[in-house]
């Protein structure tokens, strides 16, 4: 971005990336049309070149935008000191109510990973920015709840693994209805249960 956006008003700044943001969500960055950008943002096609460089820079902001988003929703609230699953579990709750105000925000980091037409550069600035969040918000954790026979490394990653499977299957699930998460996290939490007692000792499950 340019410096004259940079000196925007904040809540002007987030209408235009919020214009950008749908856009890139519904069409994708090859697709993506600018026109429909400055029309969604109330102003002229001048204007949005007075802002940024091109489209990929608008992209390229509108993709530091979103992820600092993310972060900021992940780590603005008080973490107790807890196991790995406890913590997995408190995340992924905040981050799929998260991604349900905002659609758009989901999508559009959607499109950032898969779409075949986004520079890899983009994709590097997800992964990092993705990276020093959950360091973040796993900081803290009581490693003493993981069972002694197994490495830790390992049972974090099984773990993972099982929040990232669940995830997926929640995104992909036809016959959800929209804000409903209730009976997710209700079922989920058998299979937290699971977790602690293949993972945890046992005066921890």
């Amino acid at each position: 971005m340019k410096e004259a956006f940079r000196k925007l008003d904040p809540a002007r700044q987030a209408e235009i990336l919020n214009a950008a943001l749908n856009e890139f969500a519904n069409y994708g960055y090859k697709d993506a049309s600018t026109n429909r950008i400055v029309k969604d943002a109330g102003m002229s096609k001048g204007m949005l070149y007075y802002y940024f460089e091109n489209k990929e820079d608008v992209y390229y902001t509108c993709t530091e935008y979103t992820l600092k988003k993310v972060q900021e929703e992940l780590l603005d609230w008080d973490l107790p000191r807890q196991g790995f699953i406890e913590r997995s579990a408190a995340i992924a709750e905040r981050k799929h109510a998260y991604y349900e105000k905002h659609p758009e925000i989901s999508m559009f980091l959607s499109h950032v990973y898969l779409e075949d037409t986004v520079p890899e550069k983009y994709r590097e600035l997800q992964q990092k920015l993705v990276t020093e969040g959950y360091k973040a918000a796993y900081a803290d954790i009581d490693y003493s709840y993981f069972r002694d026979d197994i490495g830790h490394e390992t049972l974090m990653k099984l773990i993972m693994w099982t929040f990232d499977g669940y995830s997926k299957y929640i995104e992909d699930d036809s016959t959800r209805a929209a804000g409903d998460f209730n009976k997710y996290f209700e079922e989920f939490e058998i299979y937290l249960d699971a977790m602690k007692k293949l993972y945890y000792k046992e005066e921890y499950q």
